[in-house]
């Protein structure tokens, strides 16, 4: 028997089983669409596909609060202006924005969970990229029970960011199931 080929074969074979369980995690996880909440949460970073997404859940009546995740880094202006504009500038709705401690998706479910309870909120609608869909929602009901919707911002991906998010989630799912609680 050639070992070699064995080998080949046997990672090839791993490496189709990790493609066929990153589908449902992250190519197509469970979503939901823009709905009725009390804040629209947008995580970092605040790309402008997610800024606008909440904007446009604004202007149709579903919220009269935004919530953004900034990293309050210099070149924040230059890389998200969209969001540092609706933070800085005044707004016909509530805007809350700061870099939660530590600036991860766990950092950002305790602040919600904070805004939650500060607010009396009872729905939030939190905007984030496809790939980052599954792990956000466990990391998010593990700080608060409440009612979430989780909404992707439908952001384009080149193949490289798809399979830098592959490798990013998996391990940061590693992390997750690591830890207890929020």
């Amino acid at each position: 028997m050639n070992w070699g080929k064995g080998l080949v074969a046997v990672g090839a074979a791993g490496a189709v089983l990790v493609a066929l369980i990153g589908v449902p995690l992250y190519v197509l996880p469970a979503s939901d669409e823009p709905r009725e909440v009390d804040a629209v949460y947008v995580i970092g970073p605040p790309t402008a596909p997610r800024m606008e997404l909440a904007e446009a859940m604004i202007a149709d009546g579903l919220t009269d609060t935004m919530v953004v995740s900034l990293t309050e880094e210099p070149d924040d202006r230059e890389k998200w202006p969209e969001a540092v504009d609706a933070c800085e500038q005044p707004q016909d709705y509530e805007v809350h924005c700061a870099m939660p401690d530590p600036f991860t998706t766990r950092g950002e479910a305790r602040w919600m969970t904070d805004l939650v309870v500060e607010h009396g909120w009872e729905s939030v609608a939190v905007i984030t990229t496809t790939p980052h869909l599954t792990r956000t929602r466990v990391i998010m009901e593990r700080c608060w029970d409440g009612d979430i919707a989780y909404v992707s911002s439908g952001e384009h991906l080149d193949p490289w960011y798809w399979a830098y998010h592959y490798a990013y989630q998996s391990a940061a799912f590693v992390k997750v199931w690591l830890e207890d609680g929020c």
